[in-house]
């Protein structure tokens, strides 16, 4: 490979990270996994049926729902006056499930793990 091409290759992979880390961290965020939990469960939900099950005020739920929107997480549709939130597609709803999956096998190594406990008391949750 030319160093034309790595170099393409390195700037493709440096994109693919950072659009990978910014998924995973707006699943990162409490309100934000309570949203998405909360609609896997239901299927759908109002913007009032989530503020009161995550217990967080409307402009605070909008803003979150506005991320989870822009990571391709949620779509919305508008129902009479009701904005109506779900989870975009098959494949989203799949990667929460193969994640609980997953936690369900590594739950004792993921919450000993100490590097994530530094990291959360440090502020970089």
């Amino acid at each position: 490979m030319d160093r034309v091409n790595m170099e393409k290759e390195k700037t493709e992979d440096f994109a693919l990270m950072a659009e990978l880390e910014s998924f995973f961290s707006a699943l990162s965020d409490s309100t934000r996994l309570r949203i998405v939990m909360f609609l896997l469960k239901n299927g759908e939900a109002s913007v009032q049926e989530i503020c009161k099950r995550v217990g967080k005020s409307q402009p605070l739920v909008s803003h979150h729902m506005a991320c989870l929107k822009n990571c391709g997480v949620v779509k919305w549709e508008r129902k009479g006056k009701n904005v109506i939130y779900k989870l975009n597609d098959e494949h989203v709803k799949e990667i929460i499930n193969e994640a609980l999956n997953h936690v369900s096998l590594f739950s004792n190594s993921i919450l000993s793990c100490e590097i994530i406990k530094e990291e959360r008391e440090d502020g970089k949750e």
